[in-house]
């Protein structure tokens, strides 16, 4: 049986449900016309403060635990389960709240389906601009109050998130059945121009809404552990894969048509409105449609028809034709990207933050990489082992020519065919790389698996990565004992020790 209450989760620094726009009356009104049972009154919009900068996730899961214990006790004690529609951090603050209180509970989770609107799963390269910046960006928080300790837990690859998104990826967050949680997510890549900063590239970033990484909200994702083992060469040390390539569950994922982050025009859920037929019926029918889900065969035959939708809208939306009003016309290209992210830690969890990491193409050469393909890198500002790399899935693999949207029914080229590589590796030249502890340069040899298999399009793939930590018998030495005094100041490091024993 279908949810017949749902509840709404809003984003970061929101402080009015007018961000909900009228998807509330929207959903509830088309949900009668199909004949599923969900009225207005059952419709709970949630409120919680995340401009606070004291105010963590995990205080946000708590307090969330404890709302859903006092406001919807009546339902957990008739044995009813609810669903929630979240938009961007509301998403991941579902998902903490269902990891810390449910997962391993023994018993079903109250919430039943959790459909996500542009949620900041992986984090937005938007967060780590800080509290000034970001509090006048229209798109991100509507020029209100924004928090630090939300803000954190959003800077891709923060050590909350990796946690949380780990877990996911191991599938220790329960089961994806009619037991456990259906979870989907919804999102857009459509860019609305008047929220563009010109001081702030990532508000106009091709493969976001805005916000949010199409790959970052995604939580189709994978996992892979290199460990550097082996003796030197003339490279360095090699990398080794340990254990296989981690995969996340399926997951609902949707692309949905000219959807932005947020904006009355275009925001995947700002801009919908009450009456049917109006904007935003895209959006309102794939909540329906996840709402309907009620086992797993209905869930899988539900992400088979969204990858085959994701895959339509794409296409559609590959070239945007920008009318500029006093200046020449913009043409722009909307490729699949993919996010990585890489976490590079020593053989002892000490976290490695002094290093240079390329990624390298044929012959583990720099060079042998498309011309554009990496769109942009981050290190994160508080766990500086963590580099974040935007990649340009599509000019990776190759891809065909695309034609200018500008000149309708003409067959001008905007772009040509692109070749792509057939080869992805990487190389990491850590600091110190001498003295008495120190680390050696690592290389993962360049492979097709890792670009075909691991790396994919509109998804995140996280890289533990770790380091040898060489240390050499003249950091400790026993010296004679007879009386006399001697001088140990010029002491060299002498031979490096063997690996300690894990």
């Amino acid at each position: 049986m279908p949810p017949k209450t749902v509840v709404f989760v809003h984003g970061w620094s929101v402080t009015h449900t007018d961000t909900y726009g009228e998807l509330p009356q929207r959903l509830a009104a088309e949900a009668k016309a199909a004949g599923v049972p969900l009225a207005i009154e059952h419709l709970w919009l949630s409120r919680y403060v995340s401009f606070k900068d004291e105010v963590r996730m995990a205080d946000l899961a708590w307090a969330m635990e404890n709302a859903v214990q006092r406001d919807l006790g009546h339902l957990l004690a008739a044995g009813e389960r609810f669903a929630v529609i979240t938009h961007s951090t509301g998403g991941p603050v579902a998902r903490a709240w269902q990891y810390e209180f449910w997962a391993g509970a023994g018993k079903a989770c109250p919430m039943s389906h959790l459909v996500m609107l542009a949620p900041a799963n992986f984090g937005s390269a938007l967060a780590q601009l800080g509290k000034g910046r970001l509090s006048r960006l229209k798109s991100w928080a509507g020029g209100v109050d924004t928090g630090q300790g939300v803000l954190d837990w959003l800077e891709h690859g923060s050590d909350e998130g990796w946690q949380l998104n780990e877990a996911w990826i191991r599938r220790k967050c329960g089961p994806i059945d009619e037991n456990g949680v259906f979870p989907f997510v919804l999102t857009g890549q459509a860019i609305d121009r008047k929220f563009y900063d010109h001081l702030n590239s990532y508000t106009g970033e091709l493969g976001s809404d805005g916000v949010v990484r199409v790959a970052a909200a995604n939580l189709n994702a994978a996992m892979v552990r290199l460990v550097q083992s082996g003796e030197p060469g003339k490279d360095g040390v090699a990398l080794q894969p340990v254990g296989k390539v981690l995969r996340s569950p399926r997951s609902a994922f949707r692309l949905i048509a000219g959807a932005s982050h947020s904006g009355e025009d275009l925001g995947i859920m700002r801009s919908v409105v009450a009456k049917a037929g109006g904007h935003g019926g895209e959006v309102t029918a794939a909540i329906l449609r996840c709402l309907q889900v009620e086992d797993a065969d209905d869930y899988a035959a539900l992400c088979d028809a969204f990858d085959a939708e994701t895959e339509q809208v794409a296409q559609a939306e590959r070239g945007e034709h920008e009318v500029v009003k006093l200046w020449r016309d913009r043409a722009w290209i909307h490729d699949a990207m993919s996010l990585v992210i890489f976490r590079i830690t020593d053989s002892e969890g000490y976290p490695v933050t002094d290093l240079d990491l390329l990624l390298t193409g044929a012959n583990n050469d720099p060079d042998f990489l498309p011309e554009g393909f990496l769109a942009d890198r981050q290190r994160n500002l508080r766990s500086r082992q963590t580099l974040t790399f935007f990649l340009n899935h599509d000019l990776m693999v190759g891809c065909p020519l695309v034609l200018d949207p500008r000149e309708p029914g003409k067959q001008t080229v905007l772009r040509p065919e692109q070749p792509g590589v057939d080869m992805l590796g990487l190389r990491i030249e850590p600091r110190p790389s001498e003295g008495f502890v120190h680390y050696r340069k690592a290389t993962f040899a360049a492979t097709s698996k890792l670009l075909r298999d691991v790396v994919r399009p509109h998804e995140t793939t996280l890289v533990d990565i770790v380091l040898q930590r060489v240390v050499h018998e003249g950091v400790f030495l026993l010296g004679p004992a007879k009386g006399k005094r001697f001088d140990f100041s010029d002491t060299e490091p002498g031979p490096a020790l063997p690996p300690q024993p894990e």
